[in-house]
């Protein structure tokens, strides 16, 4: 059984090709733009040297032997050449132009280099330039290869489900039906065969004239590469997080789970040792012999990041519903592999892998997972390492965090690590969870609340002097992660089949930028509303640039249908997209400070929906609550203009809102409704003469009455 060999650090994002070049030798690309040849020296330490650093996004490389090139294609469709012993400043010895779009795959024959492209062709290159041009599928190439028995051919993989075989650059045959989704990469076998995998979760072997041989089934999500043993076995690796390893016969013999979101590719070391590339920014390499592998610290740590990562049940296909009782991890599992979901004693979901005869824990189950880029603090990896400013003049303090932390078990860790008072405890706690919970595309955490002042995270400056009321500044829901939105929606397109991989490129570039790109973003959203059944990520995308548009026009097609949907995920987003319209400086306050909105807003709101869990219930309560804390500080700032609001405001904050037990079992939303009537009550005295008898807020003080940040309010407020 394979075991963890080693852990090579040195990319800055995710590691999206690797290339064996010899037992103590790789070459590995990344979409921080490096290009990294790691060296495996005589103590059996790998030492990285990068050879080349892009702008852009690289995201394939192969190696020819014959004159130890290093070619890597990157996202501008170029693609270079540098000798593997070159510097770091030196200049590509080759480049090579012809592509107009991604460079998503490249090999090496022994002379020529063949290259697939999002631009739908392949190319074979020879002495640097294009010596055949491979034309005729209808979407992305994703693999290109010489066919090793037989000269001048080569095979094909792509985006519109085809695999095609050509003599030079002819199309001699072309094998489709064969899967259901993407074909991302092809291998060649001993045996004459050849391999395929795909988005839809499967690996077939092929005769030369197309037969299907074998499916293999097990993964659950996206297969992204396979590689062959010399003995005919395979390897994979997909956006199930996991490496799998098949015996000749198809049988499944391991499964490795990495403490990543994708495992993007994998290659095969000639002494049998393997090595994967993850969204972590590191690669792995693992082995089967017992002088190779990685020492008992290294492995414990290995399996503590294991069970520490989190895992997206939305990506992930995993059903929360279907929990199995804890006892079951007593009982040995079904096969190889097999995942079940359980729930511990201390309240977490829990993911469980059986391997090698026992149940390892894999992860957390959340509905996003946080930050995938680890950040190092005393040997540990975590989601966020922040720095906290306790004292001016005096250098900050670290706070490490990951996703699936419980927040206040994080404070007083910190606390106790740099000897603070517990005073400090309920204001590292917001903190937390401010500015860790991104928002996926039906996310089951807690929303990160910003302030509209400032479109990243603030770093609290602790003091003891806190007054609470009036709380005048807005509030927006704004924190998301890109990488989870952008596999939503590319796992929901391959489904609906509206986007090719050109606007899928522009999707994933907009959401990483999205001060120069929402206005591709909100088209897009527009396509997706009208053209999709599951809308979710339209109205997700809206409400991140809600404050840019230009009119409240652009957003009344998605509010007529989203406030009051049957789907409570639309029905919250749409609330959101609401909270965020306080932050767009042409319109936003006019629109919200309408007499037909505020009047008619809170009575459309649906609550009830039996068929929810539990977190999606708090998620709109979160939402709900922060619309009305919002309006609450409108109406502190313009007590006169906003006079005929307090009445509905007060009516829906104490007759709808807070009377309900989901408010009020979600601290942050029973926080927040207890701001917005601090609010209410500066402007209309009379609430706050009779705060101490109203049931919801006796209720909120019964359960959150020893938390000081509630006790301050309270306070306030006089209950």
């Amino acid at each position: 059984m394979y075991q963890l060999s080693a852990t090579l650090k040195g990319h800055g994002q995710d590691v999206k090709d690797v290339v064996a070049v010899g037992e103590s030798q790789l070459i590995s690309v990344s979409r921080d733009g490096t290009v990294i040849v790691w060296t495996k020296s005589e103590d059996s330490q790998w030492q990285s040297a990068i050879i080349s650093r892009r702008e852009l996004f690289v995201n394939s490389v192969c190696f020819r032997e014959k004159d130890s090139m290093v070619f890597y294609g990157a996202k501008d469709g170029l693609i270079s050449g540098s000798p593997v012993f070159a510097k770091f400043d030196e200049d590509p010895v080759y480049t090579l132009i012809g592509h107009q779009s991604n460079v998503c795959s490249l090999s090496c024959d022994g002379e020529n280099v063949v290259s697939g492209s999002w631009d739908k062709t392949a190319k074979v290159w020879e002495n640097g330039v294009v010596k055949w041009d491979l034309r005729g599928h209808e979407a992305s190439v994703w693999d290109a290869k010489a066919v090793p028995t037989m000269p001048d051919h080569y095979m094909t993989a792509s985006a519109d489900k085809t695999i095609k075989l050509w003599q030079a650059d002819k199309c001699v045959k072309t094998f489709s039906g064969i899967h259901n989704d993407v074909i991302r990469h092809l291998e060649f076998l001993n045996s004459g065969n050849f391999a395929s995998c795909s988005n839809d979760g499967t690996i077939k072997i092929f005769n030369m004239s197309g037969v299907v041989l074998q499916t293999l089934e097990g993964h659950d999500s996206f297969v992204y590469s396979i590689r062959a043993f010399p003995n005919g076995d395979l390897v994979s690796c997909g956006e199930d997080r996991s490496l799998r390893i098949w015996s000749s016969t198809g049988q499944l013999k391991q499964v490795i789970i990495i403490p990543a979101v994708s495992v993007w590719c994998v290659d095969i070391l000639p002494n049998g040792d393997i090595v994967v590339g993850s969204s972590d920014s590191m690669l792995r390499v693992f082995t089967n012999a017992a002088q190779r592998t990685a020492s008992a610290a290294e492995i414990e740590q290995f399996q503590q990041d294991l069970q520490n990562s989190s895992i997206n049940s939305q990506v992930m296909g995993v059903d929360e519903s279907k929990i199995s009782p804890y006892e079951v991890l007593q009982s040995p599992g079904k096969k190889e592999g097999q995942i079940i979901i359980v729930k511990a004693p201390t309240g977490l979901v829990e993911a469980h892998q059986y391997s090698q005869g026992q149940w390892l824990k894999v992860g957390d189950v959340v509905s996003n997972s946080g930050s995938d880029q680890k950040k190092e603090f005393q040997g540990r990896m975590y989601d966020y390492v922040f720095d906290v400013d306790i004292e001016e003049g005096k250098p900050p303090l670290k706070l490490p965090v990951n996703a699936n932390d419980n927040a206040y078990a994080v404070a007083d860790q910190f606390l106790a690590r740099y000897e603070l008072p517990q005073s400090y405890r309920d204001q590292v706690v917001n903190f937390i969870l401010q500015n860790t919970t991104g928002v996926s595309l039906d996310p089951d955490g807690a929303p990160a609340v910003v302030s509209t002042t400032s479109e990243t995270p603030s770093v609290p400056t602790i003091s003891n002097s806190y007054k609470v009321l009036p709380v005048k500044q807005y509030l927006s829901i704004k924190n998301y992660n890109p990488d989870s939105i952008f596999m939503g929606i590319t796992k929901l397109n391959a489904k609906e089949q509206t986007f090719n991989d050109e606007n899928l490129a522009q999707i994933g570039t907009a959401l990483h930028d999205l001060d120069q790109n929402w206005e591709v973003l909100y088209l897009f959203a527009l396509s997706m509303r009208s053209k999709w059944s599951t809308k979710t990520p339209a109205y997700d995308i809206v409400r991140l640039v809600v404050s840019r548009l230009s009119s409240s026009d652009d957003i009344s097609e998605f509010i007529e249908e989203g406030l009051g949907n049957q789907d409570i995920t639309i029905a919250m987003l749409t609330v959101r997209i609401f909270v965020n319209c306080f932050d767009n400086k042409k319109w936003g306050l006019k629109l919200m400070s309408s007499k037909n909105v505020y009047e008619s807003i809170f009575r459309t709101i649906e609550t009830d929906y039996p068929e929810a869990r539990v977190q999606q219930l708090q998620n709109l309560a979160i939402a709900v609550a922060t619309l009305l804390v919002n309006y609450s500080s409108l109406i502190v700032q313009d007590p006169t203009g906003m006079a005929d609001a307090v009445a509905p405001i007060s009516d829906a904050l104490n007759t709808k809102f807070g009377n309900q037990e989901t408010f009020q079992e979600s601290e942050e939303a029973a926080y927040r409704l207890l701001v917005a009537f601090g609010n209410l009550s500066i402007v209309e005295p009379s609430l706050k003469q009779f705060a101490g008898s109203i049931s919801w807020i006796k209720s909120v003080k019964a359960y959150y009455g020893n938390i000081v940040r509630f006790q301050e309010v309270l306070l306030d407020i006089g209950a």
